[in-house]
């Protein structure tokens, strides 16, 4: 069981509550649920009733039901193409990381998996073409949702961005893009400090995997709360080296030497350091590692 933390306060017309939402499917298909509420939200703006009954996955393939009133028939039409094309979707997508796949059975128990997942807990899928699927007119190659998701074989290929940290256009004209230190990138020196084009798409995994941009795909290693990040950057700078694969920001995971290694540089102004101190102490989070995913 997964849980979509606090759905109020992204779908806010669909009438659901400060309760997490409770969904009987893996992880990697949070992409295409989001996508089928945004759409759903977009519609019950206009007013009406909507009631999530259950989301799960049945016979390898994503099923949504719900509830809808007081809408005209053609909004209820498009929830419900919405709905179908989220079924659609989730046979292109790995139900447990997110990344391409495809469907397979293990010992008759349909499931889309990708070519990594294809061999593990449930044993060895074998491909296999539902033959619901082959009068379908959805064709994935030419959906952006599904297009831009990496094969396994891609995703292992691709440079790896650590320390990335999200950036966006304070006026809201140009796409985010990311920041990090860079490993295995076509044009940055490894360790070294960049940022990437605009992003394309983003894995919906908490904490993301990978990201791909204008350019090319990317690979996402640790991020860390602002402050701590911040702190880390600089520290980094003023040690004059790019970053070894393997060590984190800084050269450590003691924020007090990084603090007392900026105090005595000299190079920045106390006052900064106390704002990023101050800020450190009241930060929250803690680093996040690729992987960690909230389950029941």
């Amino acid at each position: 069981m997964r849980l979509i933390i606090r759905p109020n306060d992204r779908y806010p017309h669909l009438g659901l509550d400060r309760r997490p939402l409770a969904i009987a499917c893996g992880e990697g298909w949070l992409g295409i649920l989001h996508a089928f509420f945004t759409e759903a939200d977009k519609v019950m703006a206009a007013g009406g009733s909507f009631t999530v009954l259950e989301v799960m996955e049945k016979k390898g393939v994503l099923h949504m039901h719900y509830a809808i009133a007081q809408i005209a028939p053609d909004a209820r039409r498009a929830i419900d193409d919405a709905s179908r094309l989220a079924a659609a979707r989730s046979f292109h997508i790995c139900e447990v990381c997110g990344r391409r796949g495809r469907l397979h059975t293990f010992g008759g128990l349909p499931k889309v998996v990708c070519s990594e997942h294809a061999d593990g807990e449930l044993g060895k899928g074998v491909p296999f073409e539902d033959p619901l699927n082959a009068p379908d007119p959805y064709f994935p190659d030419v959906d952006p949702f599904i297009a831009a998701r990496p094969t396994v074989t891609e995703f292992d290929a691709a440079p790896i961005i650590e320390g990335w940290l999200i950036e966006e256009d304070s006026e809201g004209g140009r796409r985010p893009w990311l920041y990090g230190w860079f490993f295995s990138e076509p044009v940055t020196r490894d360790g070294e400090h960049g940022h990437t084009s605009p992003i394309v798409q983003m894995d919906d995994m908490v904490p993301p995997r990978w990201v791909r941009t204008d350019t090319r795909l990317y690979r996402l290693g640790m991020c860390y709360p602002p402050a701590e990040r911040e702190i880390r950057y600089w520290a980094q700078k003023l040690s004059r080296r790019p970053v070894p694969y393997g060590e984190p920001p800084g050269g450590s995971d003691d924020i007090e030497a990084m603090l007392a290694f900026l105090r005595s540089s000299g190079r920045l102004r106390s006052t900064k350091i106390d704002r990023l101190e101050q800020a450190y102490r009241e930060e929250p989070g803690h680093v996040q590692e690729v992987g960690k995913v909230r389950t029941t």
